[in-house]
């Protein structure tokens, strides 16, 4: 076991291919070559695109950057990069990994010092981030149409030698750009991930204290890089195919927590599993074209055939489009859990038409993301729903509990399309249903809210505390939201506001931990607000609610799951200032999607 696992290290510390120890997949290999053909045909004759990873160093303007963060950094991407090549050579996929701007043959880093003192900045700054890098790299950089990593050197060591991470860790992009963030540490370095005997305790965004060894931090801090890029370059979660499960974990689904960790004896290492594979090998760094890189796919996967048998379902279908498709995906996970557990069903395509066979579903509630990837490295999906029935068969797939038009508008405004103003306009609200007609002015209310009431003026017996003015304003992940769920290009859940399977067109956006204040002056009697974690939202999420009345607490709910929901109605007579806040069930925060719904003070 010992020779073993040095043989293990030494190839790894070697630059080379560590796959060897990872068995062949030929059904794998054949999805891939049958792809690799269609793309390959449809880029031949194109110049190279030249395009390249830029790498951006950003620190604060009171702390220089990290000790050794050249070095560390060079050898960190090169590692990944190398995860990234081996992963698409397993399945005969011919790469030089990721193409990293390199002068002299080290990584180019472009160093940024912050506006702001270290304090000021946290996991949500990434907006704020963006915006001073985009000043400051204007004519070096186009964040828009490149794909960039921003590194943040914004990790501090503490007296107690734990070190605590501020920076935002998150990601998201397509074939046309991407923008991703991690954090630095004077520790990250993938010489490192041997070093098990060497004991780290850390505080990050999720978790107030975590425990390692120096390589177990490595593993995940490594992991959590190479995931979020692979945000960044437009894949998805993906907790890979069924048969692939015994290989370890997939990088997409939760291995970067498990990255590289064969070097130390770890059972379940991260790989790349075979759609995110798929999905790569079309992407403008894989494929060396440029061609219809900013094209519109103009298509997709329209009008799918279900077919119900027991313990299977089948979809049948064509996918089509002014760029050409050439696989299709169907990712699915249960409700009550999050989408780094889907499992992915493939398969590549001759002609657009397709059958895809899932099998291995039990009896639950589950999501679907039916996908078409297309040759210019782009993609196109719709969401559905579906449960089983009672004879244990699939019930026919929906697109979530709406329909044609509002799916269409909640798209278009999550990925901030010029469409979803027409979309929205009162012609076609008029249009739609009486039921449509309430979603749709819910989803227009994101693109034109109402200015907030005062509480003081308000004459009639009841008012929303979403439609009112605030004091103060918080929440642990992004920004605040009324009236809808919050949402930015990077984020791309739902907007509504949705508990148990009810959309409440009214309630606060709350993602622990939160706190919206209001002025009641005194003049209201009573509170009332169902509480809960939005649907969704994974069985890691949880969350419990407080008000407090002129500081004293006046009610506190016990720790909400998904799938559980609260009703809150309480006096509030004679209180001033009115607090509701949220806070997580547990030692961290993360999933804790909680919803203040149809918040409420009458007289």
């Amino acid at each position: 076991m010992k020779s073993h696992l040095l043989a293990l290290i030494t190839t790894a510390l070697c630059g080379e291919s560590v796959w060897s120890q990872l068995p062949d997949d030929p059904s794998g290999s054949a999805l891939l070559q049958q792809a690799q053909r269609s793309i390959t045909a449809y880029h031949a004759g194109q110049p190279k695109s030249g395009a390249v990873l830029r790498v951006v160093y950003f620190h604060p303007n009171d702390r220089d950057p990290l000790p050794d963060y050249a070095g560390r950094l060079d050898r960190v991407l090169n590692d990944v990069s190398d995860f990234y090549r081996d992963g698409l050579r397993r399945f005969g996929i011919a790469n030089d990994g990721l193409p990293l701007e390199r002068k002299d043959g080290r990584l180019v880093l472009h160093v940024v010092q912050g506006k702001l003192v270290a304090s000021a900045y946290n996991y949500a700054s990434g907006d704020e981030t963006a915006k001073e890098i985009r000043a400051a790299l204007k004519p070096v950089l186009d964040l828009d149409r490149e794909h960039v990593l921003v590194i943040y050197g914004l990790c501090r060591k503490e007296p107690d030698g734990r070190y605590v991470f501020d920076a935002p860790y998150y990601g998201g992009g397509n074939q046309r750009g991407g923008l991703c963030h991690a954090a630095d540490c004077e520790l990250l370095d993938p010489r490192l991930l041997t070093e098990t005997g060497k004991p780290m305790v850390f505080t990050e965004h999720y978790y107030a204290r975590v425990e390692k060894s120096v390589a177990g931090f490595n593993t995940m801090y490594l992991g959590g890089l190479a995931h979020e890029l692979g945000h960044g370059l437009g894949l998805f979660h993906d907790s890979a195919a069924q048969d692939e499960t015994t290989l370890g974990t997939s990088l997409m689904g939760m291995g970067n927590l498990h990255y590289r960790n064969e070097i130390s004896g770890g059972k379940s290492p991260a790989f790349l599993a075979r759609v995110s594979a798929l999905h790569l090998a079309s992407h403008p760094f894989f494929s060396g074209s440029n061609r219809g890189r900013w094209d519109e796919i103009d298509g997709g996967i329209k009008a799918p055939t279900f077919i119900s048998e027991p313990d299977v379902l089948r979809i049948q279908g064509k996918a089509a489009g002014a760029i050409a498709p050439y696989a299709v995906v169907a990712y699915v996970w249960e409700t009550r859990a999050t989408d780094h557990s889907s499992r992915t069903f493939p398969i590549a395509l001759a002609d657009g038409s397709f059958e895809l066979v899932l099998t291995g579903l039990r009896p639950a509630l589950y999501f679907m993301r039916l996908t078409s990837l297309h040759v210019n490295g782009g993609a196109t999906w719709e969401d559905y729903h579906f449960g089983f029935d009672a004879a244990g068969k699939p019930e026919t797939p929906q697109q979530f509990n709406w329909p044609w038009p509002v799916v269409q508008a909640e798209k278009a405004l999550l990925k901030n399309e010029l469409r979803s103003r027409a979309l929205l306009s009162d012609e076609s609200i008029a249009r739609a249903s009486e039921a449509d007609q309430r979603l749709l002015r819910v989803l227009r209310g994101t693109l034109d809210p109402a200015e907030p009431a005062d509480l003081a003026a308000i004459s009639s017996e009841t008012a929303w505390l979403s439609d009112a003015r605030w004091t103060e304003a918080t929440v642990g992940w992004g920004k605040v939201a009324r009236n809808h769920g919050m949402f930015d290009s990077k984020q791309h859940q739902s907007l509504f506001l949705m508990l148990g399977g009810q959309i409440f067109e009214k309630g606060l956006y709350a993602h622990s931990p939160s706190r919206y204040a209001f002025d009641l002056g005194g003049r209201w009697k009573t509170f009332t607000a169902t509480v809960g974690v939005r649907d969704g939202a994974g069985d890691a999420g949880s969350a419990f609610f407080r008000v407090i009345g002129d500081g004293k607490e006046l009610h506190r709910t016990p720790s909400l799951n998904v799938g559980a929901r609260a009703t809150v109605n309480l006096s509030v007579v004679g209180v001033k200032n009115l607090e509701l806040i949220t806070e997580s069930g547990q030692s961290h925060n993360h999933g804790s999607w909680a919803i203040w719904a149809e918040p409420a003070v009458r007289r």
